[in-house]
């Protein structure tokens, strides 16, 4: 026995956290769309510094846009990973039923 074992149950456990996370990059984004107030409320002062905001922003978004995809990606993958072991523990399983084995006394 190699002494690995798998509980899927714990990689279903830790793809819902990721989707929680995914959920809260979702919320600050959306708030950063709320950041940008429009041109015409930076008067002359903004005008100097309006367009590195706006990279500044265009910025944040992309950064959470990629971790909304990391999320989502890596949500997947556990969940995958759980289906997958399941799947292989369950043919394991159907297979040793097919046999009748008695170990010890006869």
């Amino acid at each position: 026995m190699s002494g690995f074992d798998v509980n899927a149950d714990e990689l279903d456990t830790y793809a819902g956290k990721l989707g929680g996370q995914r959920q809260t990059a979702n919320q600050i984004s959306g708030l950063v769309d709320k950041a940008d107030v429009g041109d015409e409320s930076w008067g002359i002062v903004g005008i100097f510094v309006l367009q590195q905001y706006k990279e500044m922003l265009g910025d944040l978004k992309d950064l959470f846009t990629s971790l909304d995809e990391g999320f989502a990606s890596g949500e997947d993958k556990f969940a995958s990973a759980a289906k997958g072991y399941r799947e292989k523990e369950r043919a394991v399983k159907e297979l040793l039923d097919k046999f009748d084995i008695t170990i010890g006394d006869k």
